[in-house]
């Protein structure tokens, strides 16, 4: 299917078959007719860079980028408890850009899922101790792109302020007012992710959905809009459905699977599945089992991602998933010509 966001129309995006595009097209006025055909060539074309702060990018031409998690909390569903020392997170991010990493997403506040437990509220100068003495060593020992994850102002401001390059907003704005404000005054990228609510220990109480595809890029659309209306470059906006942010485990994979049609909103597309509860139920994964088993199901997530067109992919596994998408390129890319006696050796 296609989602189709006109440029300067405050309208719901539109959903059409792909299967029935030339009939869906025959059936549009032919002022609007002209406007689809440039949605579907923008949903094809694949983005060179994201905008972030300061003058700097994050190189897209072959993707996805991988975006390192680092989690600095105690009570993050894979990995909470391991890095709560600034010094060893810091190391760990460095040995994620050594490993192949794009960009490391660094963040304070578990959002897991109430499932998993409902995670302690996390006040803002909590989270801040948290986060911003891991930037700054980061920062200090490395020039890669930063991204904090991060619903509150406050922290986004100060983690900007220690290095950070870019807010990962799971809220997509929609949790703190006061964010638009200090991206806008920073001159910041964003990641706008889709939830349900703006609170992660309710979000799984209604994932029901008209239509998943259609309302998700609605909701992602006028969160873009509302940005870029109040003076946000959009090469500075990356759109994520938010799995399991409000997701039944069965709507997932219906997003995984028409990922692309996210693509014609104009935007780049990240996407994060790695170890979450679906891809530990779908790939059979004891409950019980160590996140690090949900290693395959992650890695199948990800082929899924980048065949879509994915952008940005958000993963734990950094070395797995970097040789993984690399191994991918490689036998999709055309062999190289060498010379016989080199071939022949």
């Amino acid at each position: 299917m296609d989602v189709v966001r006109f440029e300067g129309s405050h309208s719901p995006p539109v959903v059409l078959s792909r299967a029935r595009r030339a009939e869906s097209l025959k059936a549009l006025p032919a002022s609007l007719r002209e406007r689809a055909l440039l949605v579907f060539a923008r949903a094809e074309s694949r983005p060179l860079f994201f905008a972030l702060a300061r003058g700097r990018r994050l190189e897209l031409s072959s993707g996805p980028a991988v975006m390192g998690v680092l989690n600095v909390t105690p009570d993050s569903f894979s990995d909470g408890g391991l890095y709560l020392d600034a010094g060893r997170a810091a190391a760990r991010a460095l040995e994620m850009f050594e490993a192949g990493a794009a960009i490391v997403d660094v963040g304070g506040e578990s959002t897991r899922p109430a499932a998993y437990g409902r995670a302690a509220p996390v006040g803002v100068e909590e989270e801040l101790a948290r986060v911003v003495p891991v930037i700054e060593g980061i920062r200090r020992a490395s020039d890669q792109p930063i991204s904090i994850d991060t619903r509150k102002a406050a922290v986004a401001r100060a983690a900007l302020a220690a290095g950070a390059d870019l807010v990962n907003d799971v809220s997509a704005l929609r949790y703190d007012p006061g964010m638009l404000p200090v991206l806008l005054e920073e001159d910041a990228a964003v990641v706008l992710m889709h939830m349900r609510g703006d609170d992660p220990s309710t979000m799984q109480d209604d994932t029901s959905y008209a239509h998943p595809v259609a309302d998700i890029a609605s909701e992602l659309a006028g969160a873009a809009s509302k940005a870029i209306e109040a003076g946000m470059a959009a090469d500075r906006i990356t759109v994520d459905p938010g799995l399991g942010f409000g997701k039944s485990l069965e709507g997932n994979l219906l997003l995984l699977r028409h990922l692309a049609a996210f693509r014609a909103l104009g935007f780049p597309v990240a996407v994060g599945a790695s170890r979450k509860a679906f891809v530990r139920r779908f790939s059979g994964v004891a409950e019980d089992a160590p996140t690090a088993d949900r290693l395959p199901g992650s890695l199948a997530a990800l082929a899924a991602a980048r065949a879509a067109g994915a952008a940005i992919a958000r993963v734990h596994d950094v070395e797995d998933s970097v040789r993984f998408v690399r191994m991918l390129e490689a036998i999709e890319s055309p062999p190289a010509r060498r010379p016989v006696e080199a071939a022949a050796r």
